[in-house]
Parts: structure tokens; sequence; C-alpha cells
């Protein structure tokens, strides 16, 4: 019973999730506060919709629509 929004759910967490992790290392790597300040402002929106899949995720679970 897969169904496609589950699906997406699942791609959006992830590249999210992949996302974050870039802009950890990129804070790193960077030679300028401004592009710190840019990394650490894009890494807080990243985390939000980590946040805000994971709960979806919970949702379809209590619902029974999760099975992916």
């Amino acid at each position: 019973m897969s169904k496609i929004f589950n699906d997406n759910l699942v791609k959006a967490l992830e590249a999210s999730s992949d996302a974050a992790g870039i802009c950890r290392q990129a804070m790193v790597d960077a030679n300028d506060d401004s592009c710190r300040a840019m990394y650490s402002a894009i890494l807080k929106d990243c985390e939000k919709h980590l946040e805000m899949l994971k709960g979806e995720i919970e949702l379809h679970k209590q619902q029974k629509k999760w099975d992916t």
C-alpha cells in the first residue's frame, strides 16, 4: 500500500538532512563570517524543515497511512 506522498516525505527528509550536513561542513570550511552567517541561517531552516517532516511522518503513522 505504498503511497507516493509517503515516498515524497522520505525524499524530502533525506534531501533536507543532506542539505543540513552540507551547511554544517560549509560553516567549518567558510573563509569569512558572512558565509558562516549565511550557512547558519540555511542550517536553521533545514532543521526546521526536518522537524516538520518528522512530525508529518509521525502523523501519517498515527493515521495508519504509513508503510514506507
